[in-house]
């Protein structure tokens, strides 16, 4: 069971029983200091040094120096929605509270966390570092993190099937660093960026498949992967899952009929480790299938055809029309940014095909890279911003389940198949193309540079010193119910987990399906635009959810929160916080149309 394993093998599978035998542990050769230095152990430890020292450097420094500060990506909502998680999960389990639904935000109803990614596997193993220096210091961690280890098992993938430390470096860097997970790692989406299951489980197919474990030990680890990518996000699972079938179907049509019967025994095996990762997801099954899900996103989240060589807005490097190509494709499908290929990688994946295209895991890569482009395109071929046409399979997309997912994350599995396609391209033994490999190599990883999305911070932190500072100890009774008003994205969600869920949340953003865009309670958001009926709507609400306090970030301060002293409300201004207590609105008046004009 061998030839799904390197380049030049295109059946006989020498070249592979070559490399098992050198990946074995105790394999017989000679104690030099070349042997030691082509351990895998020493190998991958020195590419996620070479991972961890191009990333943290450029991207990284000002959020790795200021770790418990909030510098990283607080503008929107969804970082600081995970620094809730991060906080959540371990003061749920210490007060016996159910995880997946929350008081504490919303209140007084509270929350289904149902259909909520709120990333309880990397909750629970950042724990520790969240209790101890504060779940901003451990969203920041995670997020510097997450691109150097995923690179860092592509590589292993990599090494795995092509015996060398460079084309693994490279393939490795190739999925780590691909606009995929850049994209999701600039927007702070932990869901997202944490994508190394898919590579590992990769990883577990291709082991067994070179009998270096029995179908018993895949069985037991891959559930385990395909359970935890459960419960980290359950889209990516749903994906997965689509991605195995036809991944199978695929190789038991190229693998010829000497190898069929492995790959009928691979598609057992996996589906008895898939069986058991649903056993083992059925708490989360049964309460999320009792609640609402999320509505369908409102705008396009297939992929346009153009995004794989047209780079992200502001990495066009002042070329007109490319620039405008950018903006249009962003502006008609968001999701597109993360599709970026290039052209370097493309022509990696053409010379692979057109070399080696008789070797059957070349056959399979191409194959399953063309199948994810198209089903990443969606429901309508978009191009360069325009639709041009619907798909045949667009009705697909309606269906209660794939209503709700982002055909463009499929990508996703693509990266994975261009990583080791590259791996496989650098190392194959082809003579004809030993002076175009590594310049073409140099040109790949130039252009993940170029379109490298920059990483926004903040010199200081976002959190006021009212919270900081345990001034809200002083001021607010425990488990009191306030709004937090403030230009931060989620700031109420922070402050919250900050303040370890000393106080609940009137409020709080989830996600645009489940909740308006906004963190706030449609009736304080209202006031944004004020008039005689909002006002008298605030006042209802006040006394109806027993409101407590209003907490006013002076730092971060819309202008329309001046509204509250015209209501009426008298705050005080401590440590950078305003205070409005409530007391059930009681000093609240009307104010007429005039009044709110003036």
């Amino acid at each position: 069971m061998t030839s799904f394993s390197h380049p030049d093998d295109s059946g006989s599978g020498e070249a592979t029983a070559r490399l098992a035998e050198r990946e074995q542990p105790g394999a017989a050769g000679p104690a030099t200091s070349q042997h030691w230095l082509r351990r895998p152990v020493l190998q991958g430890t020195l590419a996620l040094v070479i991972y961890l020292a191009a990333w943290i450097p450029t991207a990284f420094w000002d959020v790795i120096r200021h770790a418990s500060r909030a510098t990283l990506f607080q503008q929107s909502m969804d970082p600081n929605f995970y620094v809730w998680c991060l906080r959540w999960w371990p003061y749920a389990i210490a007060h016996g509270l159910d995880p997946l639904y929350s008081h504490q935000i919303a209140a007084p109803a509270g929350h289904s966390l149902a259909w909520v990614t709120t990333v309880p596997p990397l909750a629970l193993l950042a724990a520790p570092l969240t209790l101890g220096a504060g779940p901003v210091a451990a969203f920041n961690w995670l997020c510097a993190a997450a691109l150097p280890i995923s690179a860092l098992v592509a590589f292993i993938l990599c090494r795995r099937l092509t015996g060398k430390f460079f084309p693994a470096l490279v393939g490795g860097a190739v999925f780590g660093f691909s606009a995929y997970e850049m994209n999701h790692v600039a927007a702070g989406q932990l869901n997202l960026t944490y994508s190394l299951l898919v590579p590992v489980l990769a990883y577990l197919v291709v082991v067994w498949w070179q009998e270096a474990i029995s179908s018993r030990a895949f069985v037991i680890l891959a559930a385990l992967v395909m359970a935890v990518q459960f419960y980290l996000f359950e889209e990516t699972f749903a994906d997965l899952t689509a991605i195995l079938v036809v991944a199978l179907v695929v190789a038991f049509l190229l693998a010829g009929q000497e190898h069929r019967h492995a790959i009928v025994r691979l598609a057992k095996v996996t589906g008895i480790a898939y069986a058991a990762a649903i056993v083992a997801a059925i708490p989360y099954l049964a309460f999320s299938l009792t609640s609402k899900p999320p509505n369908p996103a409102l705008v396009s989240t297939g992929m346009d055809l153009a995004s794989l060589i047209v780079p992200r807005p502001g990495r066009t490097y002042g070329i007109g029309w490319l620039a405008q190509a950018a903006g249009r494709q962003a502006q008609a499908s968001p999701a597109s940014t993360a599709c970026y290929i290039g052209i370097p990688l493309l022509l990696v994946l053409l010379l692979l095909a057109v070399t080696y295209w008789s070797n059957r895991l070349v056959r399979f890569l191409t194959c399953m890279i063309a199948f994810i482009i198209v089903a990443a395109l969606g429901p309508a071929l978009h191009v360069d911003g325009h639709e041009v046409v619907r798909l045949p399979w667009a009705s697909l997309w309606d269906l209660p389940i794939l209503r709700n997912a982002y055909p463009a994350r499929l990508m996703l599995f693509a990266f994975l198949a261009l990583a080791v396609a590259t791996a496989l391209f650098l190392a194959g033994p082809a003579r004809q193309l030993r002076w175009v490999k590594w310049p073409l190599a140099v040109l790949v990883a130039l252009f993940v540079v170029l379109d490298a999305v920059p990483v926004s911070t903040l010199p200081h932190t976002s959190v006021p010193a009212f919270i900081s500072n345990g001034t809200y100890l002083r001021k607010l009774t425990p488990g009191e119910t306030v709004v937090v008003v403030s230009s931060v994205g989620n700031a109420g969600m922070l402050w919250q987990a900050q303040s370890g869920f000393y106080m609940r949340l009137a409020g709080g953003y989830i996600n645009a399906g489940l909740n308006n865009r906004t963190d706030l309670p449609q009736q304080v958001q209202n006031l944004a635009a004020a008039s005689p009926a909002s006002v008298a709507a605030f006042e209802r609400y006040v006394r109806t959810d027993r409101i407590g306090a209003v907490l006013v970030d002076m730092i971060h301060e819309p202008q329309w929160v001046g509204i509250f002293w015209r209501m009426g409300l008298r705050g005080h201004k401590i440590d950078h916080v305003i205070v409005y207590q409530l007391n059930g609105c009681r000093t609240c008046r009307a104010l007429t149309s005039s009044e709110l004009r003036s």
